[in-house]
């Protein structure tokens, strides 16, 4: 019985988590190319790919919450974790998505 009851805590939880729906990250992501302002990307989405086009691309993470920077467009590539307000310039990515 006990078994039966841990296992239903369990599953309530899982639907209870997976049922939070997604809230954007505070802050933004500021992307720099070679010769040309800065600008940003405000409260990114969890799970959205920003594509940052052609160029050379530095990242700066001024979120609340993590990032990936991915070394090729449509966040595919090798990927790299930024930490929520790491405001070191990380260079030559091409996409990013929002962690939290």
């Amino acid at each position: 019985m006990r078994s039966i009851l841990a296992l239903l805590t369990v599953a309530a939880t899982a639907v209870t988590l997976t049922a939070t729906p997604a809230t954007a990250a505070s802050g933004a992501v500021i992307i720099s190319n070679l010769g040309e302002p800065a600008w940003g990307i405000g409260d990114p989405r969890p799970g959205d790919c920003h594509d940052l086009g052609p160029g050379y691309h530095a990242v700066i993470n001024e979120t609340d919450g993590p990032i990936v920077v991915y070394a090729d467009h449509d966040c595919a590539g090798e990927p790299m974790l930024v930490h929520a307000y790491d405001r070191t310039q990380y260079g030559l990515h091409y996409s990013f998505e929002a962690m939290t």
